[in-house]
């Protein structure tokens, strides 16, 4: 856990590109290596987190670091502490641990079945691909969107999903991207393309929110005192089958700028609320994977359930 912690603030301190940004992905590639973390992970969690600056860090130099640190990773190895490089210190825009704690306080007690009784949508059904079809009915059919693993490549419309999930009875996807996606191969700068990358989201319509290094049952309550005070728009709750709620907050935003002022610098910057109150910054980027509820996770021998949807 502590090197874990260790490797969630390395990815919170990434330079941007251009301000040391290169030198810092090999020692965050370390950090996930020895915390035990898929390649996959790490590099999807690197990508997530480098802010913007002044060049695109290619999806190949990423891995060239992840597979730097895997091939030279020695298990019984002493363990060496990464220094990010310096960075100026920003005043948050909220007392992040204080807001944690009282609205964690305000909440005490939340269970998952008192978020469910709070949804507009009434979910009376058992945990199954009928959560998949329900959260798919937040799209237009012809929306664009990407389900799959977190090395899948297909994107469908809304519609041919649900057609298939409907047909099959079953969600055979453990995640989705909540923010549709035009359809276009879009050059990632290192001669490959990906149809589910930043560039090729066209719709800025949520943003992703999960407290990995909080227990559950305060992620429940920190949940419940939102909802109660409508502090936020959330579009969707779910429990992950893991050790996580992911929430989906609408923001609805009209295009890359403003989801790079407000997600990126209000919600996820380095003084932004969420990044106070010690959620995944890595959750900043539009492109950004969740969880697709309805699908089983065989793993944890656990659904990823839907709790709470607001349409």
């Amino acid at each position: 856990m502590k090197m874990t912690l260790k490797y969630q603030d390395a990815l919170n301190r990434i330079p941007a590109p251009g301000a040391g940004c290169h030198g810092a992905l090999l020692g965050v590639a370390n950090l996930g290596t020895i915390a035990g973390l898929s390649d996959g992970q790490i590099h999807d969690d690197i990508r997530g987190a480098i802010p913007a600056g002044d060049r695109r860090v290619s999806d190949k130099e990423i891995r060239d670091a992840v597979t730097k640190a895997r091939r030279e990773f020695k298990p019984n190895a002493p363990l060496t502490s990464y220094t990010p490089a310096y960075r100026p210190h920003v005043k948050p825009l909220i007392d992040g641990p204080t807001t944690l704690r009282k609205l964690v306080q305000a909440g005490a007690g939340t269970t998952a079945e008192d978020i469910t009784a709070l949804s507009p949508v009434t979910i009376d059904w058992e945990p199954g691909y009928l959560d998949s079809l329900a959260v798919l009915g937040l799209y237009d059919g012809e929306e664009w969107l990407f389900l799959g693993d977190t090395y899948g490549r297909t994107v469908k419309a809304a519609s041919e999903w649900r057609d298939e999930i409907q047909t099959r009875s079953r969600a055979s996807y453990p995640h989705i991207a909540p923010n549709p996606v035009d359809g276009i191969a879009h050059d990632l700068g290192d001669g490959k393309t990906s149809r589910r990358c930043d560039a090729a989201v066209c719709a800025f319509r949520y943003a992703v929110v999960e407290f990995d290094n909080l227990p559950k049952p305060d992620q429940l309550a920190f949940w419940g005192a939102v909802l109660s005070k409508k502090l936020l728009n959330v579009a969707l709750l779910m429990d992950s089958g893991g050790k996580s709620i992911h929430a989906w907050v609408r923001v609805e935003l009209p295009d890359r700028n403003a989801w790079e002022k407000v997600v990126g610098g209000q919600f996820y910057g380095e003084a932004g609320i969420f990044t106070a109150m010690g959620a995944d910054r890595a959750c900043r980027n539009p492109s950004r994977l969740s969880r697709l509820a309805g699908h089983y996770r065989a793993e944890k021998n656990a659904w990823q359930k839907l709790l709470y949807l607001n349409p």
